[in-house]
């Protein structure tokens, strides 16, 4: 099934809602939450996130990229929103498959 963006951004705000018991963050999550300065995430954060991310679509998405334009932007934080269309831009929709056991729909 052909994901689209506004499917990409389900699935990656629900993962964040899971995660966010993790982290103990309580706030309100929507595409314009900030990674670092709404959340307080630090790298290990997203880390953990883009390994979830790569996990629930069954593929290496390159998130390496996306922070090295970042900071060459000038840019310390991302909002989920661009965060998700570098996800779209990146995901190659022929191979992902159904989400994986333990990835909740």
């Amino acid at each position: 099934m052909q994901k689209t963006r506004v499917d990409i951004m389900e699935d990656v705000l629900r993962l964040l809602r899971q995660l966010a018991d993790d982290w103990e963050y309580t706030g309100d999550i929507t595409p314009e939450t900030c990674l670092f300065a709404d959340m307080n995430l630090v790298s290990l954060d997203v880390v953990i996130l883009g390994t979830a991310v790569q996990e629930y679509y069954s593929q290496i998405i390159p998130f390496a990229e996306l922070f090295t334009e970042l900071g060459q932007r000038g840019m310390p934080d991302i909002p989920i929103s661009e965060w998700v269309d570098f996800i779209y831009a990146h995901l190659d929709n022929s191979a992902v498959s159904q989400p994986q056991a333990g990835a909740q729909s």
